[in-house]
C-alpha cells in the first residue's frame, strides 16, 4: 500500500500533517548531502570509471561483461553504488509525500466548494 494510500484511507489529522512535513524536510536536506557526497565521490573516482558504473548500475552490461565487472568493484565504486540506490530510494519516498499533499490539498479544494 503507498504512503498516499494509506494516508487517505486514515484520514490525516494534524499531526500526521505535521509529521510529514517534517519528513519533506529531512528528505529534502540528506538528498542535499547524497548529492554533495555523490559529487566527491565522481570526483575520487574519476569520470572514467563513473561512466562505467553508470553503464553498470543501468544494467547496460552483457551478463559475462557485467560478472567480470563486479570482481573489479572497489571501495569507492560501492559507496557511490550505494549512495545511486539511496538516493533513488529517497527521490521515491520524496515524490510519493509530494503526491500525498497534493491530494490532499486536492481534497481540500473540493469540501469547501461543497460547504
Amino acid at each position: 500500500m503507498s504512503l498516499t494510500t494509506l494516508s487517505f484511507e486514515l484520514g490525516l489529522k494534524a499531526e500526521d500533517e505535521q509529521f510529514l512535513k517534517d519528513m519533506v524536510t529531512q528528505l529534502d536536506e540528506t538528498i542535499r548531502k547524497l548529492v554533495v557526497e555523490e559529487k566527491a565521490l565522481i570526483n575520487k573516482i574519476g569520470t572514467t570509471r563513473v561512466e562505467e558504473l553508470i553503464e553498470f548500475w543501468k544494467q547496460e552490461l552483457p551478463e559475462e561483461e557485467e560478472h567480470f565487472f563486479k570482481m573489479t568493484l572497489d571501495y569507492w565504486d560501492k559507496i557511490l553504488i550505494r549512495n545511486w540506490a539511496r538516493s533513488k530510494r529517497l527521490h521515491h519516498t520524496r515524490a510519493e509525500v509530494g503526491r500525498t499533499f497534493m491530494k490532499l490539498n486536492s481534497n481540500r479544494g473540493i469540501d469547501s466548494k461543497h460547504e
